[in-house]
């Protein structure tokens, strides 16, 4: 049963379950919310994305008081973002869990970073409405806090924040990213970015969701100008 494989994680983290419904929702992909007409994950992935945004900035804010707001923007970009995301969904063993659709089940969507991303995102959402942020704020100081030891980690590469430093220190415009086409179903896209600057293409990049095209796109663009 999928409850009793949810409850042993949650019981793995610590967390007391009033409300088991909410965590299978959160594990539930719009693949195979579509085929058995049930809600899926997208609502709590909204909820939860703010949350995360807003405890690792409040962690920021207090480890690092030195920091500029544009330092502190850097770094937790690193560390909330779809790769970062993914990664922390696999510590936890939430892949083990996630409800898709057979098309998407067949694809790998088990392994997919977007989908991992989006599940952790969803699961922290049904932690808040099921314990509260208090319960949340324990999880993340286990599981994301101790890796922002180092601001300068390489845990992950914000591309587009470098390339941004990199334009900037030459000219006064910035750079433009712009979303060239999109394909494949509702739940199963793939985005192709471009990015730009004073008119001229940079670089293009390919991702699961605009974020990720982008963070292609950037890295693509530092390529082709070959900066380190």
């Amino acid at each position: 049963m999928i409850e009793d494989k949810i409850k042993q994680i949650l019981t793995e983290l610590e967390i007391e379950v009033n409300d088991i419904s909410l965590y299978v929702t959160a594990f539930t992909h719009q693949s195979y919310a579509n085929e058995h007409k049930v809600q899926s994950n997208e609502r709590l992935e909204y909820l939860g994305d703010a949350i995360l945004d807003f405890l690792v900035a409040e962690y920021l804010f207090k480890k690092f008081p030195e920091y500029p707001e544009g330092k502190l923007t850097r770094i937790r970009a690193k560390y909330v973002c779809a790769s970062a995301n993914s990664n922390y969904a696999l510590q936890i063993g939430l892949d083990e869990c996630l409800l898709l659709g057979k098309g998407e089940e067949e694809q790998g969507g088990k392994t997919k970073p977007s989908l991992l991303g989006d599940l952790f995102e969803a699961f922290l959402g049904a932690i808040y409405l099921d314990s509260g942020l208090d319960s949340i704020r324990k999880l993340l100081s286990n599981l994301v806090f101790p890796q922002i030891g180092d601001p300068e980690s390489d845990f992950f590469f914000d591309y587009k924040s470098h390339l941004q430093e990199f334009i900037q220190a030459e000219s006064r415009q910035g750079v433009e990213y712009v979303l060239v086409k999109e394909t494949g179903p509702a739940h199963d896209k793939t985005f192709t970015v471009s990015v730009f600057h004073d008119r001229i293409k940079l670089g293009t990049g390919v991702g699961k969701s605009k974020k990720e095209a982008e963070q292609n796109a950037a890295q693509d663009a530092l390529n082709k100008l070959a900066v380190k």
